[in-house]
């Protein structure tokens, strides 16, 4: 059934009031504070049939309503106002994107607490590493029957493997390093395509069971790093709100931050390019009671490269944690495509 403009305003200013104040709202409220001109059994009324519709409850029998999921649903796709920015927040924002591209985790890490301090919620932010690729490739004999492999990596780091051989000869082993230095240097372990393996291994010829174990070594040691660094911040924001002050639902709230994994697999696994607003119980294996989770994926170049969020109440104040985050993603995009670009 198609809501009436009288039942949208009076779920609008119900829900408004909710999110301000966190105590049911009656019709003697929205009489005294709000511009609908209707008498108190009107609202009554309209509140009942709202509740019958499924967009309020009433908690107790004397009390006013308070939104439901579905209500706050469609307070956000039909209702909610679209907040705009202060000055100060817009400053705060700016001063996050003035970064160079080897620096975006802790970028993400100072975008949660600002973030945070803006909303007063929890935020949780991801970035996926960038892959680790190989500058330089050498094989090392030991004796007879053993030599290191070692990887000079992009990031700075050396890293190296003990690898044993039936034989080891220092003439087998400059074929190796020089067949993956022709072709395996600036290769990441997302590019270690079969194409490149195959080509590798033709260049080795008889040596391909050689081979085999090197690259096997490789990838082992390229897929070494997290693939994700994660940050939160404003954990204890969440905790002040007094739909968290229930002893089973903290400890709620503390083990879904201990499962970063299961956060991390709904941002990637949602809608790219989109505003995600997950409310309640929409996302059962790691939602808190009473909470929503609201995040936009950051997306380059078709690819999601990480995401920013918050997690508050159900009646958190969603217009200004939406407007927080679609200005801070769309100017993260922004400045990566500027860099990339400037360095063509």
């Amino acid at each position: 059934m198609e809501l009436s403009d009288r039942k949208k305003q009076i779920l609008k200013s119900i829900i408004d009031a909710y999110i301000s104040f966190g105590e049911p709202i009656g019709s003697k409220y929205l009489t005294e504070n709000c511009d609908i001109n209707l008498s108190p059994a009107t609202i009554r009324n309209e509140m009942s049939e709202l509740e019958n519709m499924g967009f309020l409850e009433q908690p107790h029998t004397s009390a006013g309503r308070v939104p439901t999921t579905q209500g706050y649903r469609t307070y956000i796709e039909l209702l909610m106002e679209r907040y705009k920015l202060t000055v100060e927040e817009v400053s705060l924002l700016n001063e996050l994107l003035n970064f160079k591209l080897g620096e975006m985790s802790n970028i993400m890490d100072e975008a949660s607490r600002v973030i945070s301090e803006m909303t007063n919620y929890t935020t949780f932010s991801v970035i996926k590493k960038k892959g680790i690729t190989v500058n330089r490739f050498d094989c090392v004999r030991v004796d007879d029957r053993s030599y290191i492999l070692i990887l000079i990596c992009d990031d700075g780091n050396i890293r190296s493997r003990h690898l044993y051989s039936d034989e080891v000869v220092d003439e087998d082993l400059q074929i190796v390093a020089a067949s993956l230095n022709e072709i395996l240097v600036g290769t990441s372990i997302e590019q270690l395509t079969l194409p490149k393996i195959l080509k590798f291994e033709e260049k080795l010829g008889t040596k391909i069971a050689f081979g085999r174990e090197i690259l096997k070594s490789v990838y082992d040691m390229l897929g070494l790093s997290e693939k994700e660094q994660v940050h939160l911040s404003g954990i204890t924001k969440l905790l002040s709100y007094p739909e968290f002050y229930n002893v089973s639902k903290a400890r709620c709230v503390l083990e879904v931050f201990e499962r970063k994994c299961d956060l991390i697999n709904v941002l990637f696994d949602s809608k790219p390019d989109k505003m995600n607003v997950f409310i309640g119980n929409e996302v059962m294996n790691c939602m808190i009671p009473d909470s929503s989770f609201v995040f936009k994926p950051i997306t380059f170049s078709g690819n999601t490269i990480g995401g920013i969020g918050v997690i508050g109440p159900k009646r958190m104040n969603y217009n200004k944690v939406i407007a927080s985050l679609e200005y801070f993603v769309k100017g993260f995009i922004d400045e990566i495509d500027d860099e990339q670009n400037n360095n063509k």
